[in-house]
């Protein structure tokens, strides 16, 4: 069973993007419409090392907004606010993937975890999403990000705990 809890931030902020254009964080707004499943999964950064991503994740008239944060310090330097570009994939249970794009984040010190977010993607209701772990030799990356110009990619080691996302 998916922990559902409400979060009001990633609700409002998904209103908000009325689409695929995205906007600076919204200021948390009481609302009752926002289910926000979470999960975990761990993911290989490279030279960046390696974290567990909690996965924040709800839906709005099929636009899927998600937030990913870190376990731990992956921040290079000091990031400003909405400097992060991100692709997040995640694999349908019937086959191909899902990307969530944006480029939407918490400031965040050097050394210190990080949160991206509301990334957004077209989803259907039943979409049931989970790690999307590349085969060997595969160009396609887990998680792509550009932080202050520097690409990076991340690929997913697990499947996410407890399951599932299911919108």
């Amino acid at each position: 069973m998916h922990k559902l809890r409400t979060n009001t931030a990633i609700a409002t902020a998904g209103l908000l993007l009325g689409g695929l254009a995205i906007a600076a964080p919204a200021t948390a707004v009481e609302s009752a419409a926002a289910a926000t499943q979470t999960v975990t999964a761990t993911y290989d950064c490279g030279p960046y090392g390696t974290t567990d991503l909690t996965i924040e994740a709800s839906a709005d008239n099929g636009v899927g907004s998600v937030r990913i944060s870190t376990s731990g310090g992956l921040a290079p330097a000091d990031i400003p606010a909405d400097s992060i570009s991100a692709t997040l994939r995640l694999e349908r249970s019937v086959g191909g993937t899902v990307a969530f794009s944006g480029t939407a984040n918490d400031a965040a010190k050097a050394g210190q975890p990080v949160t991206i977010g509301p990334l957004t993607g077209v989803v259907s209701a039943g979409d049931s999403l989970d790690s999307y772990i590349p085969a060997a030799g595969s160009a396609e990356a887990s998680l792509s990000l550009n932080v202050l110009g520097a690409a990076n990619t991340c690929d997913a080691v697990s499947k996410q705990i407890p399951g599932p996302i299911v919108f």
